[in-house]
């Protein structure tokens, strides 16, 4: 199946190319093997992994067998790669606890539609006469961890700037592995579609622990109503 991951990092050149340089030094079914800067293009092939991130200024797109890395890079601003991945459950764990080593500040991966399930919000203006509209919120590291997913790295530093208990965290998860440096993975389901199997006991979790995204408690606060989209924005305006 096809699984989505996120990660997030520094902001900075230094951080964009310790990033571009794991993901063309992966192993051969994740590795990155051409760059473009956009969807549509058929990209160029990476020969020399030194020498273009060398010519790096933005974030690019990268392709590899079955992968696909969209990299966001904004200046002054964190570095955002969204992943994703037509391959094997196990490998990307490969993915997630190599790219642990680089110093991530929160990543995950998981089944699109769990990801949708915990971040996405979905409205109808005034009963759906006014329209509709939907996007993902919770997302800001810096106000709360987003979520956890099938896979989760959760560093302690992130943990404990929001006050989230990692034992709690722990005794839920199926797996915990200590990766060094204050990186810790988390493994919920055993494997990314059976997330449906514990939405309920995830939900609890996202609920109860302090510090994390609770995107039920948003859907309750949209469910009850809004008449305009400036409502809207303003019940919202918490969670962008």
């Amino acid at each position: 199946m096809k699984i989505h991951a996120s990660l997030e990092l520094e902001p900075g050149l230094g951080s964009l190319r310790t990033l571009v340089r794991e993901l063309c030094t992966l192993p051969d079914n994740l590795r990155a093997t051409r760059h473009s800067q956009g969807e549509d293009e058929a990209g160029r092939a990476i020969d020399e992994v030194e020498q273009y991130l060398e010519s790096l200024k933005g974030g690019p797109l990268l392709r590899g067998k079955g992968t696909l890395y969209d990299i966001s890079a904004p200046p002054d601003l964190p570095i955002i790669c969204n992943c994703y991945f037509n391959t094997t459950p196990s490998l990307v764990r490969v993915f997630m606890e190599r790219m642990a080593a680089i110093g991530i500040l929160f990543g995950y991966a998981c089944a699109w539609e769990e990801l949708q399930h915990r971040n996405r919000i979905f409205a109808e203006i005034d009963g759906g006469k006014g329209g509709t509209s939907e996007g993902f919120y919770g997302t800001d590291i810096s106000k709360y961890v987003p979520g956890l997913y099938w896979l989760t790295l959760l560093p302690e530093a992130l943990a404990e700037r929001h006050g989230v208990p990692l034992a709690e965290v722990s005794q839920a998860a199926l797996e915990h592995v200590d990766l060094g440096g204050g990186q810790h993975l988390f493994r919920f389901h055993d494997h990314p579609e059976d997330w449906r199997k514990r939405t309920d006991a995830m939900d609890d979790l996202c609920a109860r622990l302090p510090g994390v995204f609770d995107v039920h408690e948003v859907r309750r606060l949209v469910a009850k109503g809004v008449k305009t989209f400036a409502e809207l924005h303003d019940i919202l305006r918490p969670w962008r």
